[in-house]
């Protein structure tokens, strides 16, 4: 349970973040590096905030976007479940950017673009927490 325990560092662990700005009791604001490709000159700051609940009982973290920051309005969850002797954790993500400059010979490209980045960002976030899973005093390892 150290994920619920340390909001924080839980999503500090996000590649790419730059800077995690707290706005208010479990309210944060993200703001990441510039993502993009050099060499088609395409280049997209996400930042957004969110709201986010913990239920330690479930073990469930969840977060809702807060309107009126950013770029972005992203919502998801991860949900931890006990599994014999390891935790499987289960993440949902889902959201809506706005403003993405992109050239028009690019536009169709850049919807798979960026699911995959970000589908690449979370593969490399969920093995960082796997690994701090695997590592808290708890014990226990972590299945993705």
């Amino acid at each position: 349970l150290s994920l619920l325990d340390d909001l924080e560092s839980t999503i500090g662990r996000f590649p790419n973040l730059k800077r995690l700005t707290p706005l208010g009791p479990n309210q944060y604001r993200w703001d990441m590096r510039t993502m993009g490709v050099r060499i088609a000159k395409i280049a997209y700051d996400l930042s957004y905030a969110a709201q986010y609940e913990i239920d330690r009982k479930i073990g469930v973290i969840r977060w809702k976007p807060l309107r009126g920051h950013g770029n972005a309005q992203i919502g998801g969850e991860i949900r931890l479940a006990r599994s014999a002797e390891q935790t499987e954790m289960h993440f949902r993500v889902d959201g809506v950017l706005n403003d993405v400059p992109v050239p028009l010979l690019y536009r169709p490209l850049a919807g798979p673009f960026i699911v995959n980045k970000m589908s690449t960002l979370i593969e490399r976030y969920l093995a960082a927490t796997a690994d701090a899973l695997a590592a808290a005093p708890s014990g226990g390892g972590a299945k993705r």
